[in-house]
């Protein structure tokens, strides 16, 4: 088992709560200011950023500041915009700090001497894969496994279904989109894990079929098997991609011929 430093307060460097890897942290005091009149809190995901079009935006610099900003939320839904304040704000928090991994540039959220966000057992390994829509329900998942494994299975389940459009499904029946990637080719051990999460995270919420109320180790082992969902799905993928783009254009337009006239062959 690989070695974990908990998290603690001040420590220069350990288990990062995000990425598990251990890794050094900078420490950050929290000053507030207040909204204007007319201002209020305002919840702001990778989604909305996302839907952006930078490229209008004539001002180079303010273009890449707001694509740095989009790079950031995509990675952790906890980040920070570049603004200048001056001295508008002449209250720093007493007993409330952030720290911030230096690997994957994750913020921890620290009350007292307390991590608060992200808050799950370090026994959790988030993949560096896991898209940007499935990690606000992975996290949260991971928050309560102490506090409830079936409500942390059915979350894993959710994570399932949002992941079915990203592999070519409609996302609207898992076990429907299952079968359909079944008959694509997908890989036997794949559909069995995509089949124990789907099925344990739907019963787990239905008392007599699966009673996952004290099983922590069930819930656990959900978490390991949507990530090597993700390693054998997305993650592959990526890969396949990075090694096709290699090939020089020219190379690629004889395959993409090469596959347009396939089957085409007169019979003999």
């Amino acid at each position: 088992m690989a070695k974990v430093i908990p998290p603690q307060l001040g420590l220069e460097s350990f288990s990062c709560p995000h990425c598990n890897a251990i890794a050094h942290q900078n420490w950050f005091r929290v000053f507030a200011a207040n909204f204007s009149r007319e201002g209020k809190p305002n919840v702001f995901l990778y989604q909305d950023a996302a839907n952006f079009e930078f490229s209008k935006n004539d001002n180079e610099e303010e273009r890449r500041r707001l694509e740095d900003f989009r790079d950031r939320l995509e990675k952790n839904m906890v980040t920070y915009t570049i603004q200048t304040y001056g001295s508008s704000s002449k209250m720093e928090m007493c007993n409330l700090w952030l720290s911030l991994c230096y690997s994957c540039g994750g913020f921890g959220v620290w009350i007292l001497d307390r991590l608060v966000y992200p808050t799950h057992d370090m026994e959790i390994v988030v993949h560096e894969d896991l898209p940007p829509a499935l990690k606000e329900d992975f996290e949260e998942a991971a928050s309560i496994i102490n506090l409830s494994p079936r409500g942390a299975a059915a979350l894993l389940r959710l994570c399932i279904q949002k992941l079915m459009p990203m592999l070519g499904e409609k996302g609207k029946d898992i076990n429907e989109d299952i079968g359909n990637l079944v008959r694509k080719g997908l890989d036997q051990r794949v559909q069995k894990a995509l089949d124990a999460v789907r099925v344990i995270g739907n019963h787990a919420v239905h008392p007599g079929v699966l009673d996952l109320k004290d099983d922590k180790a069930t819930a656990l082992a959900m978490f390991d098997l949507l990530n090597a969902i993700i390693a054998a799905t997305i993650s592959a993928n990526k890969k396949i991609e990075s090694m096709y783009e290699k090939i020089p254009p020219h190379l690629k337009t004889a395959i993409e011929k090469r596959d347009a006239t396939k089957g085409t062959e007169p019979k003999t």
